[in-house]
C-alpha cells in the first residue's frame, strides 16, 4: 500500500552519520509522526487497521508490534481511549516514545519495550487488543533489507501464532482482537484464533481496486463467543481513476473537503 502525506524533512547525527528523518502531518486533529529512515516505516495497512477497530472511550487498547506509533496516536485521537502499544525494537521503540511526546499524548498513550511473546499485564484489565503482525514467513519475500526492518516484515521474532497467544493471554471473556493481514493467510488466521478461544467475528477483504481479488482482509475476533462470522463487502482503495474511494476517504476523515 502506498500512503501520502505532507513532509518535512530534517538530517540526525547518529552514530553512524547522518540519517534523514520525516516529520509527517497526518492530517488529523493535527497528528504527527516522526519517521526514520532504516526503519520500518508505517503503511496504508495501520492506518485501515486503526479505523477498523470498533474501541470505546472506556477501553484499554494493546497495540502488539506498534512501531512508531501510528496506531496508538490514531486510535487516541479518534476514541479517546487508553492505549498501550508494545515495542521489541529499542531503537523503534525510542521512536514511538518520541512521536506520543510529540503529538502531547503522554497521559493517553503508553510506548512498552517488551517482547509480545512473554508479555502478561497483572494489573492491568486490557479489553481490546490490535495487531498489524510481520506477513512474511521466515525464508520468503524480500531478503536484501535492513534487519530492522526484516524483523518488522518476516515472523523473526513475532509469529502469528504468537500474536494471537499473546492476545488470548491479555484479553477476559467479551474482549476484542482486530487484526490485518494478507488474504492468502487469511483461513490460517481464522483456525489460529479459534484455537486460542477468540472466535472470529468480522471479516472485510481489502482489494486495491473494484472486481479485483482482495490482497488483504481485516478480522475481528471476541474472546470465548459464540460462533458466527460475517462477511463485510470488500473495502475499495481506488476507484477506476486511480484516486481513493469514498470508503478511503471516509477513513482518511477527509469527506468535507470532497463535498
Amino acid at each position: 500500500f502506498a500512503i501520502l502525506f505532507c513532509r518535512r524533512f530534517y538530517d540526525i547525527m547518529s552514530a553512524e552519520g547522518f540519517m534523514t528523518r520525516t516529520i509527517e502531518d497526518l492530517q488529523y486533529k493535527g497528528l504527527k509522526i516522526i519517521q526514520e529512515d532504516g526503519l520500518f516505516h508505517f503503511g496504508t495497512d495501520a492506518v485501515l487497521l486503526a479505523g477498523f477497530c470498533d474501541v470505546k472511550k472506556t477501553d484499554t487498547v494493546v497495540d502488539l508490534g506498534t512501531g512508531t506509533g501510528i496506531i496508538p496516536l490514531l486510535l487516541s485521537k479518534r476514541t479517546g481511549a487508553r492505549v498501550i502499544g508494545i515495542e521489541l525494537q529499542k531503537e523503534v521503540f525510542e521512536l514511538a516514545r518520541q512521536n506520543v511526546e510529540l503529538n502531547g499524548l503522554e497521559g493517553k498513550v503508553n510506548i512498552i519495550n517488551a517482547d509480545l511473546r512473554t508479555l502478561e499485564f497483572k494489573e492491568e484489565r486490557v479489553t481490546a487488543v490490535v495487531c498489524n503482525p510481520p506477513y512474511e514467513k521466515v525464508g520468503s519475500g524480500r531478503q536484501n533489507i535492513g534487519e530492522s526492518i526484516k524483523l518488522a516484515r518476516h515472523e523473526i521474532c513475532c509469529t502469528l501464532e504468537d500474536a494471537v497467544s499473546c492476545a488470548a493471554r491479555l484479553l477476559g471473556t467479551g474482549g476484542k482482537l482486530f487484526m490485518i493481514h494478507r488474504s492468502q493467510r487469511a483461513a490460517e488466521l481464522i483456525s489460529v484464533m479459534s484455537a486460542h478461544k477468540l472466535e472470529p467475528k468480522v471479516l472485510t477483504p481489502i482489494c486495491a481496486r473494484e472486481g479485483a481479488d482482495p490482497r488483504y482482509v481485516l478480522v475481528a475476533a471476541k474472546k470465548d463467543a459464540k460462533p458466527g462470522l460475517k462477511f463485510n463487502y470488500p473495502l475499495v482503495i481506488y476507484d477506476k481513476n486511480g484516486e481513493y474511494t469514498r470508503q478511503m476517504d471516509k477513513i482518511y476523515h477527509r469527506e468535507k473537503e470532497n463535498e
